[in-house]
């Protein structure tokens, strides 16, 4: 559960960002009116408050002191002011952001603030540079916003550090750096990674102002002069990650399936002939399968739909909890799903495959309409063809098979 800090005294406005947090973020508020309450919830609380929001003026702290107060504790704090003329309190602070309150726009940012504090968790973000001084600044930054730091001193190394971690979703670079300046960095790194999926901001100095142009040209995201505010570096940050996540929805509306979020149809054959093609170069085992719930029209027939699509991502749920990152798991659509693994083992990916048999065979869903039970056929593949469809449809006969022989088994093309 995260909780999240409120300390305000008005009741109008804690009232508000506490239903707002609850019902739409899925939070858990902490409310307090003053300074001193605010303390007594710290300790109550300690290291559980993933963000605190607060107001500047309180009845025993009308300077802003309880943003000191809440600093100690290292916590991300965001600055509720009803002026921006009283910024000298705040300026210089431990804050990621201020926001003015004098609309309802101001509500739906903060409710924004607090979503990517709390997700930034799971973010990766690369520094790089020769000046320690400038790495220094912009980690300090980046984990007061609960983010992820990797580093490193120069472009080489970090196209290392990259290699190593292919979850880092934002880099910052230097342009002046020992054996690989920024711009040649960048160009190394777009030969790899598009802009949807990594972005790259230049730290330049006020003498690179020639180069930020080509920095962009050779596909660079953004850029920050040095000697930049807090404020500016948490505005272009926000911006590059709103972006990434705007593409990020994109490809997930077109690669995913809506029921279940897994990967679609269409996914499974555009990256799997990748994944199958560097397979098949490198000799390794390839395994394809073909998974049907039994009597899904039963299901859909006796509950309704609404428990049909239970049924439906239940299926989804346990092939997750089977297939890692190594396979590509997908809805065919329907019923019907499909798993493209390169195996270690032929054997080993049977063993997987009966047992997820058996887990369907015994496993009882709980539904607003009682109890439900189903058991899955499945046919796979192992034996490599020209192309991975030509895997899927010997799987598909193989399902079939299955189906025809009694259903609940796993069975393979070259069985009777």
């Amino acid at each position: 559960m995260e909780y999240i800090l409120i300390v305000d005294d008005s009741k109008i406005v804690c009232n508000t960002l506490e239903r707002l947090i609850r019902e739409q973020l899925g939070y858990e508020p902490v409310v307090a009116y003053s300074k001193e309450e605010c303390e007594q919830k710290l300790l109550q609380y300690k290291d559980k408050i993933s963000v605190a929001l607060l107001d500047l003026h309180l009845p025993d702290a009308l300077e802003g002191e309880v943003v000191d107060v809440v600093g100690q504790f290292n916590i991300p704090s965001i600055v509720l002011t009803a002026s921006v003329d009283k910024e000298d309190l705040f300026r210089g602070k431990d804050i990621v952001d201020y926001v003015i309150k004098d609309s309802n726009f101001a509500f739906g940012y903060i409710l924004k603030l607090v979503k990517r504090i709390v997700s930034n968790r799971s973010l990766n973000v690369l520094v790089t540079g020769d000046s320690k001084i400038s790495l220094e600044n912009t980690t300090k930054l980046l984990k007061r916003y609960q983010i992820n730091c990797l580093s490193a001193n120069d472009g080489k190394e970090a196209l290392e550090v990259l290699k190593n971690n292919k979850d880092i979703k934002i880099i910052f670079t230097e342009y002046s750096m020992k054996n690989m300046d920024g711009l040649e960095l960048t160009r190394n790194i777009r030969k790899q990674y598009t802009k949807d999926e990594l972005s790259i901001m230049l730290i330049a100095g006020n003498r690179d102002r020639n180069i930020v142009a080509k920095f962009l040209k050779y596909g660079g995201s953004d850029f920050l002069y040095k000697g930049f505010s807090d404020e500016e570096f948490y505005a272009r940050l926000n911006s590059d990650l709103e972006t990434l996540d705007l593409f990020e929805d994109i490809k997930n509306k077109a690669n995913k399936d809506y029921l279940t979020s897994m990967y679609n149809r269409r996914y499974f054959f555009d990256q799997g002939e990748k994944e199958y093609k560097k397979a098949l170069k490198k000799q390794k085992s390839i395994c394809v399968a073909m998974f049907d719930i039994d009597k899904f029209k039963n299901i859909n027939d006796t509950y309704g739909h609404d428990i049909g699509d239970i049924a439906i991502q239940e299926v989804a749920k346990v092939l997750h909890k089977y297939f890692e990152d190594d396979a590509i798991v997908s809805r065919f659509g329907g019923e019907e799903f499909c798993v493209l693994q390169v195996c270690k083992s032929k054997d080993e990916f049977y063993i997987i495959l009966e047992n997820i048999r058996k887990e369907f065979e015994t496993n009882i869903i709980p539904t607003n309409k009682g109890d439900i039970s189903y058991t899955v056929s499945v046919g796979y593949s192992t034996t490599i063809k020209e192309e991975l469809n030509d895997m899927v449809i010997d799987a598909d006969k193989a399902l079939y098979t299955a189906k025809q022989n009694g259903r609940n088994q796993v069975r393979s093309i070259y069985e009777s």
